[in-house]
């Protein structure tokens, strides 16, 4: 047998990727598997909240003192970039840590919204925004790090 390799393997013809139909839909991704993360509703609200946060900062904090002005900033410019890192993460626990971080990041923003509305330094109408949506996303970052159900 000149045509029959070593150990008896045989190779048979298998059909280039051209002869397969292209598929219409692309498949949904599964559940814990990495997704894009313009796609996700909470990254859109995520990048709503720095939008706001940045109106805040520019047009009506100008009497506030700088250091909380740039922590503001800092911590609001932080929340979208963990939640775009958490979702190009399959492995959920190193997703939850990520929503983790960015849920103390907002907590930090709201509290500091808080002390802006208690210093009475900016005006209040232009700090109900921020704070409606820092509390909006803070309950589905909630949902996204509650700890999954313990099997016995």
């Amino acid at each position: 047998m000149p045509d029959t390799p070593p150990f008896g393997i045989r190779f048979r013809f298998r059909p280039t990727d051209d002869a397969v139909p292209p598929q219409q839909t692309p498949p949904s991704p599964e559940p814990g598997v990495a997704e894009r993360h313009d796609r996700v509703p909470v990254y859109q609200l995520a990048l709503a909240f720095t939008a706001r946060i940045h109106e805040v900062i520019e047009l009506a904090a100008d009497s506030e003192r700088y250091f909380l002005r740039d922590q503001l900033d800092r911590k609001s410019a932080i929340i979208p970039q963990l939640v775009a890192q958490g979702l190009a993460i399959a492995d959920m626990a190193a997703r939850r840590a990520l929503y983790i971080r960015a849920r103390e990041a907002l907590t930090d923003c709201a509290a500091i919204l808080d002390m802006l509305i208690e210093r009475r330094t900016v005006v209040l109408c232009a700090l109900d925004p921020p704070r409606a949506l820092a509390l909006e996303l803070l309950d589905k970052l909630l949902e996204l790090t509650a700890p999954p159900p313990r099997i016995w």
